[in-house]
């Protein structure tokens, strides 16, 4: 079998379809971060560093990057990877163009931040799991703190007539966003007539059934195992000889992101780790009458944060079904939570930080925003250097094959679910001009949003 093509990976090189490495960067002009020195970049054409001396991250250095892209990292998805682009491979140079690939690639393969997931995974490569827990930890709390400061606001000061067209505007745009991104992942991901029952099922157990996010995305990797790869063995031990149409390409679960193709054997440099695929311990039962309030909202959220595909957005029907059958917050609330956590610097699971606020106050945002993101960096620890070797092989193509399916039917039951509250046709315009500005233009989500907030925050003060 001829090998494939060497060149840059669609979606992460100078010529992809979507280039990392100047898409959203807030914080491009000037510099990016604290200490980053722009001479530090090389000049076009210059002899690339070798890699024994190639600077290499202490931990606090890797901690205080992680900490401003936490800061600074609005919008999610592709721009906050191509801000850490900038700083790790352009600025600091810790990572070369192939190793960021492969960081990004495999953030993208698991449930969590990609963003995230991409830190910690570059933390483990240079520090071990405790590289990863810093920089994940130093990540996540700038936005932490942020959303908590929001909630304890929101408790206190309620939701005034000011404020709520604001958040009205905000919750209408967000809806908007889920839906472009699911049209995103729908015309990269979703090339066959199984993917889109694949895709279709989920919706209708989301919705229906209110199965969980974990269970779809099992769902989904179950059939990709059993109709990509276990039918086409079996039509190829049939038609060996005869003409076949070319598998389509396989996309990522988040934002529909292109893998990137396979590269030679020993180009890759992975985190040290035991050869084969990873043990992982087995998870005790646990019942939520035995383990008190706190520890019925941690385990609910450890659960959310297991399938939190697409962003995190994946999570939000059943979530919802879930805290609105424990009577902890209404509708509305939802809904504001789901917009502080994207309007908010960091990944969108921060919603669960302002869910657990309004729940049990100060250690309640703790506790949801410890449960919500173990989960993925246990995922990161485990499997993130195994993840890095296998990626390309035909499994792990077949099972992303029927996972994004999955993660397009979850999105949209978000979508849907999320639509529930607004209210009136003005919500509805925001929402729907959301989504054609998405899915014609570039644009910062965030922006976005502000212009939604901003625009019904307008035609309410004028009376409409």
């Amino acid at each position: 079998m001829a090998r494939e093509s060497r060149g840059p990976p669609q979606g992460f090189g100078p010529r992809g379809g979507a280039d990392l490495r100047g898409a959203g960067n807030p914080a491009g002009q000037g510099g990016v971060g604290p200490g980053v020195d722009a001479r530090a970049t090389p000049p076009p054409g210059a002899t690339p560093v070798p890699l024994s001396r190639r600077p290499r991250p202490t931990l606090p250095a890797l901690a205080r990057a992680s900490a401003w892209l936490g800061l600074t990292g609005f919008g999610g998805g592709l721009s906050v990877l191509g801000t850490m682009h900038d700083l790790l491979v352009e600025r600091r140079r810790w990572l070369t163009e192939r190793e960021f690939t492969v960081t990004a690639t495999v953030s993208q393969m698991l449930p969590g931040g990609a963003a995230a997931n991409a830190l910690a995974y570059t933390g483990l490569r240079f520090h071990g799991p405790a590289g990863a827990i810093a920089a994940y930890a130093a990540f996540i709390a700038p936005g932490a703190i942020v959303v908590t400061l929001l909630a304890a606001l929101y408790v206190r000061l309620g939701v005034t007539p000011t404020a709520a067209p604001l958040l009205a505007g905000l919750n209408a745009a967000v809806v908007g966003i889920v839906a472009s991104i699911t049209l995103q992942m729908l015309r990269a991901g979703v090339q066959r007539a199984w993917q889109m029952g694949v895709a279709a099922a989920t919706l209708l157990f989301s919705l229906g059934a209110a199965a969980s996010a974990g269970e779809m995305a099992a769902l989904g990797i179950g059939a990709g195992l059993v109709l990509d790869l276990g039918v086409k063995r079996m039509r190829l031990l049939r038609f060996q000889r005869r003409a076949r149409r070319p598998s389509p390409p396989v996309a990522l679960p988040d934002e529909g992101t292109p893998l990137p193709p396979p590269v030679r054997e020993g180009e890759d440099e992975a985190p040290a780790d035991p050869a084969g695929p990873p043990r992982l311990p087995a998870l005790a039962l646990l019942s939520a009458p035995a383990l008190g309030a706190l520890g019925a909202m941690a385990l609910l959220f450890l659960r959310a944060g297991l399938g939190a595909y697409g962003g995190g957005f994946a999570i939000i029907p059943h979530l919802q079904a879930s805290v609105l059958a424990e009577h902890w917050i209404g509708p509305r609330q939802f809904a504001d939570a789901v917009a502080i956590g994207k309007l908010t610097p960091g990944p969108v699971l921060l919603m669960a930080t302002f869910i657990g606020y309004l729940v049990h106050g100060i250690a309640g945002a703790a506790v949801a925003t410890a449960a919500v993101f173990a989960g993925p960096l246990a995922l990161v620890l485990a499997v993130g250097a195994w993840l890095a070797r296998v990626r390309s092989r035909r499994p792990v193509r077949a099972a992303l094959r029927g996972l994004t399916p999955a993660v397009v039917g979850l999105m949209a039951a978000a979508a849907l679910a999320l639509g529930r509250s607004l209210e009136g046709r003005v919500e509805l315009a925001i929402a729907a001009a959301s989504l054609l500005t998405l899915a014609r233009f570039r644009v910062n989500p965030v922006l976005v949003m502000a212009l939604g907030g901003g625009i019904r925050l307008a035609l309410s003060l004028a009376g409409l």
